[in-house]
């Protein structure tokens, strides 16, 4: 799958009411999944080769915040963070991710991405601004630290 073409990561109830997961592409397709957010970003991270907790890790030190952070696979590829429902119970999932590349504007309680789609959120202007400013900031410190260790790949 190439999820560089992922516009949005959306979380839904299926008829069953479990969490389950809607995958918003560019092109404006959408494909739904059977499994929570969390559990389908593990399985993209580890299709990437990527160590979920190593990532958030990573990006705790970057950028100081654990709860809430951006999901970087590489300096093109950042998930924000965007509460898209209300949660019915504790371990309920209400935040969905947002590809940083695709968000065109923001306004409170709604993003527009770039292919005209609107996605209606719970989360203000501000948090959404200071969730980009953590992608920009991760971006940075993603291309620094591979600079670092590109004698390998040579």
């Amino acid at each position: 799958m190439n999820y560089t073409q992922i516009a949005a990561l959306i979380p839904f109830y299926d008829t069953n009411g479990e969490n389950s997961t809607c995958i918003l592409f560019h092109d404006g397709s959408k494909d739904y999944k059977s499994c929570s957010i969390k559990r389908y970003i593990h399985h993209m991270l580890y299709t990437l080769h990527l160590d979920p907790h190593a990532v958030k890790h990573w990006t705790y030190e970057v950028i100081g915040t654990k709860l809430n952070t951006p999901i970087i696979v590489d300096h093109r590829l950042i998930f924000l963070p965007v509460k898209l429902r209300k949660g019915v119970g504790k371990q309920d999932g209400c935040f969905g991710y947002v590809n940083n590349s695709f968000i065109s504007s923001c306004d409170n309680n709604q993003i527009t991405l770039t292919n005209g789609e609107i996605l209606p959120t719970l989360s203000p202007k501000s948090y959404i601004q200071k969730k980009q400013y953590d992608a920009k900031l991760l971006s940075y410190a993603y291309v620094d630290y591979k600079q670092q260790y590109e004698f390998m790949w040579k």
